[in-house]
């Protein structure tokens, strides 16, 4: 190479991009941000600290150095680069300098090979955080009971919808109308946003979303932010619990009906996650129909139904701390019935969905401690077995290449023979 290509930006690019140095940088700001993301998940949860560390929509993160110590409470660390596009930057230079770069041939193709399935695991964790969906489950062992005995669906975790349905005579008519929370979960108490329904009589406009809300009566406590109050109850903001699904969600909306009237004004709040059955929805009434508006946790289908037959439990003596969940389900798929046992870090997979056991609870009406209610974690990721594969080809890659260099420092002592003095 000459040296005016030797000076050309692209080369100059090429050369930084893939240098041995940046990888360096980057697996030590990656180390740093790991070490400091576990610390961070004890005082604020799991769910929060990756959404902070990790989203592919955090460009930058400002750890908070209370984790540290205590008495540094209130103050933050030098900000960090998020840690997706670390982990985006961390590929690109293993793909040039790691693969491309690296010298061709049978003594470097077990470091080729790990070096490519590490690009690959990375890219895995990827497509985790953009197509990766997360939800729950929660069976009955009772035909009758407070939940369901059969499903074949899974609310999300933290993702929320505002459900309108129309009724008549206590059953659904049509389809249900979905608003996401898209477009309504960085609403303030000074915002306002109308969703327009063209398919129904009315819109909503809506405000004030709360990420963890509880209907206070005004009898109880005043409102203390200026919440709108509606029949003497408003929308008390609580705490987030550091298990971001433990959260109910609530909001504030009036329904716009066409004819330029008032209006109904009416609090949503999700369903609690221990409250047994979903929380009553609001009626709205436009002309001579009726429908029912609720805020829950987003729905999703899952393409087969689970029956729950046998939910077992233990725990540690003199503690809440489980010693062992695990469940007998049944999987109804096209007519066919198959038996399933799932159990804590043995999941079960069908049809690109893992259910993982979750938790366990008894009924209401349940006196002894032996549990009857399983809560299973159902999880949509594409790339679930990826970094499965990639450790596989990671660890033939290793063992190929220390047999090469073996084979190498074997032969080579064999054919040059030590200098006589």
């Amino acid at each position: 190479m000459n040296d005016s290509a030797r000076k050309s930006w692209p080369v100059r690019i090429f050369h930084v991009l893939s240098s041995f140095g940046l990888a360096t940088i980057l697996l030590v700001i990656l180390m740093l941000q790991t070490w400091l993301a576990t610390l961070e998940q004890v005082h604020f949860g799991l769910h929060t600290t990756l959404q902070k560390y990790f989203d592919i929509h955090s460009w930058y993160v400002i750890p908070d150095a209370g984790i540290i110590r205590e008495d540094l409470v209130g103050k933050y660390l030098p900000p960090l680069p998020g840690g997706y596009w670390v982990c985006a930057l961390l590929a690109l230079n293993l793909t040039l300098g790691g693969i491309i770069r690296m010298r061709k041939g049978w003594r470097t193709a077990g470091v080729l090979m790990a070096h490519f399935s590490i690009v690959f695991m990375i890219i895995a964790g990827g497509v985790a955080q953009l197509k990766e969906e997360r939800g729950v489950m929660m069976l009955s062992e009772e035909e009758n009971g407070p939940l369901p005995k059969t499903a074949d669906y899974a609310n999300a975790f933290t993702e929320t919808t505002i459900e309108i349905t129309e009724v008549k005579d206590g059953k659904p008519v049509g389809p249900v109308h979905f608003v996401k929370d898209a477009y309504y979960s960085d609403l303030t108490l000074k915002d306002q946003r109308k969703v327009n329904l063209p398919k129904l009589p009315f819109d909503l406009e809506l405000q004030g979303f709360v990420a963890n809300a509880k209907a206070m009566s005004t009898g109880s406590m005043a409102p203390d932010r200026g919440e709108p109050v509606v029949d003497g109850w408003f929308l008390y903001s609580r705490e987030p619990n550091k298990e971001s699904e433990l959260d109910t969600p609530g909001i504030h909306a009036r329904v716009m009906p066409r004819d330029g009237g008032k209006g109904q004004v009416m609090l949503l709040v999700a369903t609690d996650p221990d409250a047994f059955g979903p929380r009553p929805p609001v009626t709205v009434k436009s002309g001579d129909r009726t429908f029912v508006v609720r805020l829950d946790k987003r729905v999703w289908p899952v393409p087969f139904q689970i029956t729950l037959t046998d939910a077992r439990s233990e725990y540690h003596p003199n503690t809440n701390r489980a010693k062992l969940f695990e469940s007998d389900v049944i999987r109804t798929q096209n007519g066919q019935e198959t038996k399933h046992f799932i159990e804590m870090n043995e999941p079960m997979r069908q049809g690109g969905l893992t259910l993982y056991q979750r938790t366990m609870m008894n009924s209401p009406s349940g006196g002894s401690q032996e549990s009857t209610i399983s809560g299973f974690e159902v999880v949509r990721n594409p790339s679930d077995k990826w970094p499965e594969y990639s450790i596989w080809v990671a660890s033939f890659g290793l063992c190929l290449h220390f047999l090469i260099k073996l084979w190498s420092f074997l032969f080579r002592s064999k054919s040059t023979p030590a200098p006589q003095s």
